[in-house]
């Protein structure tokens, strides 16, 4: 009897000293914000094919393939920690063989960074990315009595040579289809963004405050005349109908920025891009 109690005590000093050898730990280590600034890359180019091979200083932060006009990764955009001062970044780009065609090319600059968090928009492929300062915070609203969403819109979009800037741009959005425009974001200049708007979240009557998210509601953009954008609408006429992006939908407590990308066409609807895209910045 006693032999078997040593070996039991044996036994479970063993499995103690196993539970001790093979404890799983994961080192972490406190970011110094004085030192980094945090990063992130979007696609504002007017016409590109899709990119990959995201490095910074050199060092490879994402292989995965992100569709025309998107963010690294496009899972979903991601913050990179990056030395404050003069960063470098390149990018691989792949042809476009669809209209508008546009010939593969490797994308490489520089960015000067300060304390912060910073939205990269490339939108030549020969000059440096345009910073744009993201805001570590929303405003602050009530929980329960505002039924609010907060919307930032940045402008590139580019005339039909798609080099020279189209110029200001005002947003405006029609509610569950109805035919009163409400303006989000006015006369926007080129590489620039706008402040947070308050977007009221409405039911489908466009009446009482709505606590989840509002659907059915069409963008359209309008020049520095307040004239609605006209693309063209076919390709094989110079026929131009007023541009609106159908079926968007903003939830409670959200914040969006939209980015305005793209160029007009020259005679068709061939070669002409816009896209209105958008992010969630936290």
């Amino acid at each position: 009897m006693k032999k078997i109690n040593i070996i039991l005590f044996a036994l479970i000093g063993l499995a103690f000293m196993s539970c001790q050898t093979n404890e799983i730990s994961f080192p972490v280590s406190t970011v110094d914000l004085n030192k980094y600034s945090e990063v992130r890359v979007l696609n504002a180019m007017p016409v590109t094919g899709t990119s990959d091979t995201l490095l910074f200083n050199h060092v490879n932060y994402s292989s995965v393939s992100t569709a025309l006009g998107g963010y690294y990764p496009l899972s979903t955009p991601k913050y990179f920690m990056l030395p404050i001062g003069n960063d470098s970044i390149s990018l691989r780009f792949l042809a476009k063989t669809t209209t508008p065609a546009a010939a593969a090319f490797n994308y490489k600059a520089s960015m000067t960074l300060t304390k912060g968090k910073w939205s990269a928009y490339i939108y030549d492929k020969t000059k440096n990315p345009i910073l744009l300062q993201d805001s570590d915070a929303v405003p602050s609203t009530d929980a329960w009595k505002d039924t609010v969403c907060f919307v930032r819109v940045a402008n590139f979009f580019f005339k039909s040579d798609g080099v020279t800037p189209y110029g200001k741009l005002t947003l405006k959005v029609q509610k569950n289809k109805s035919t009163i425009w409400e303006t989000v974001a006015s006369n926007v200049d080129f590489g620039t963004q706008s402040f947070y708007y308050h977007y009221k979240l409405k039911n489908t009557g466009n009446v009482s405050p709505w606590s989840g998210t509002e659907s059915n509601i069409t963008f359209a953009i309008f020049d520095g005349n307040g004239v609605q954008y006209q693309q063209f609408t076919s390709t094989t006429t110079s026929a131009k109908g007023a541009y609106s992006l159908v079926t968007q939908s903003f939830s409670k407590g959200r914040a969006y920025i939209i980015y305005i990308t793209g160029k007009e066409g020259t005679t068709n609807s061939t070669d002409q891009s816009i896209n209105l895209r958008q992010y969630l910045p936290l």
